[in-house]
C-alpha cells in the first residue's frame, strides 16, 4: 500500500504516497494571517479555517483547498471534523432502515462518533422507547427493535459509549446473544471482530467494513452458512461518496452536513471527558501521548 495516494480527492496528496518519508496529518485548524494578491482579503484574512493538511504550526495552502469554519464552532470542536465526516459516511454507507438492529464493533473515536449519530437518528425517528414486538414462536420471549449495541474491550470506551447514547454496550462475547442484527459496522481494526460481525448478523444482513488492515493477513472463516446466507459485506471509505449515493450526494453536500453534525455533536467537550489529551501547552510529552493511544489509553490526541 506504500504506493497508494494519500487520498484521492484532496488537493495536495493525490500525488503524494504512503511511502516513508512522509508529512502526516490532515486535520488542521489555524486562522488566515496573509493572503495572495489575487485573493479577497475580506474573504478570508483572520478568518478561522480548516484544511487538510500535515501537521504543522504554519501552513501555505491554496484557497480551494481551505473551509471557513461555520459560526458557532470552535477551533477544539473543527478538529474532530474528518472524524465526524468518516463516522457519517460509514452510517450513510449503512443505510440503516426503521427498525433495524445495529450494531458498532469497536468504540474508538470513530466508533464513538458513529454511536452518537445513530443515537441522533434514532431519537428523530423513533417514539422515546424502543419499538418491541411479542414473538408467537416462544410465546414468551420479546425481541426490541431499532436498537444500537456496542461492542468493545476497554471498560473506559464502553463507558463512553453509553454516555453517546448506545441502547446498551457490551464485551464482545456477549455479542451472540444480543444479535442477531440486521446491520453491523465493524471499525475495530480487529478481524476477531469482523468475524463476530458476521457471524452476528442475520442471514441476508450487511455487514459495513470501515477497518483498514493494511497489510496484514486477515483470517476470516467463510464456510457453507456465510456462503448460504446471503450476507452482504461492503467496505466504506470516506475519501469518495459511494457509489449507491452519488446520484444524490457530493461531497460538498456531506461536508455541510458534517460541519452542522460538528457543532451539535461539541466533541471536544463530549469525548475530552475522558477518552481525549490534550497538549496544548505540553508538546514534549507527545510521545507519551501516542504510546497511551497505541495501548488503547487514549483515543485521540490534539495539540
Amino acid at each position: 500500500f506504500v504506493e497508494a495516494a494519500l487520498d484521492v480527492n484532496i488537493e495536495g496528496m493525490a500525488d503524494e504516497t504512503m511511502s516513508y518519508p512522509m508529512a502526516y496529518g490532515y486535520s488542521l485548524v489555524g486562522r488566515v494571517i496573509r493572503v495572495g494578491s489575487n485573493v479577497d482579503k475580506d474573504t478570508y484574512r483572520n478568518k478561522l479555517v480548516f484544511t487538510f493538511s500535515p501537521h504543522a504550526t504554519h501552513v501555505i495552502t491554496s484557497k480551494d483547498a481551505i473551509q471557513i469554519i461555520p459560526d458557532g464552532i470552535s477551533a477544539d470542536d473543527a478538529i474532530f471534523m474528518p472524524s465526524v465526516e468518516t463516522a457519517l459516511s460509514l452510517v450513510q454507507d449503512a443505510r440503516i432502515i426503521f427498525g433495524e438492529k445495529v450494531a458498532v464493533y469497536g468504540q474508538g473515536m470513530i466508533g464513538l462518533l458513529v454511536t452518537s449519530i445513530l443515537s441522533m437518528q434514532q431519537q428523530q425517528t423513533t417514539m422515546t422507547a424502543p419499538l418491541v414486538l411479542f414473538d408467537d414462536k416462544t410465546n414468551n420471549n420479546f425481541h426490541t427493535f431499532g436498537t444500537i449495541t456496542t461492542f468493545d474491550t476497554i471498560p473506559d470506551r464502553l463507558a463512553a459509549s453509553s454516555l453517546m447514547g448506545t441502547s446498551q454496550a457490551l464485551v464482545p462475547q456477549e455479542a451472540s446473544n444480543a444479535g442477531p442484527f440486521d446491520v453491523s459496522i465493524e471499525i475495530s481494526g480487529n478481524y476477531r471482530a469482523l468475524q463476530s460481525a458476521i457471524d452476528n448478523t442475520r442471514d441476508g444482513g450487511r455487514i459495513i467494513v470501515g477497518s483498514w488492515y493494511g497489510n496484514d493477513d486477515v483470517l476470516l472463516k467463510l464456510g457453507i452458512e456465510f456462503h448460504r446466507s446471503q450476507k452482504t459485506l461492503q467496505t466504506s471509505q470516506v475519501s469518495q461518496i459511494s457509489s449507491a449515493l452519488r446520484s444524490t450526494w457530493t461531497k460538498e453536500r456531506r461536508f455541510a452536513l458534517t460541519w452542522q453534525l460538528v457543532k451539535s455533536l461539541q466533541p471536544s467537550k463530549k469525548l475530552i471527558t475522558r477518552t481525549v489529551t490534550t497538549f496544548k501547552d505540553n508538546k514534549n510529552h507527545i510521545n507519551d501521548a501516542y504510546t497511551s493511544l497505541d495501548k488503547g489509553k487514549e483515543i485521540a490526541v490534539s495539540f
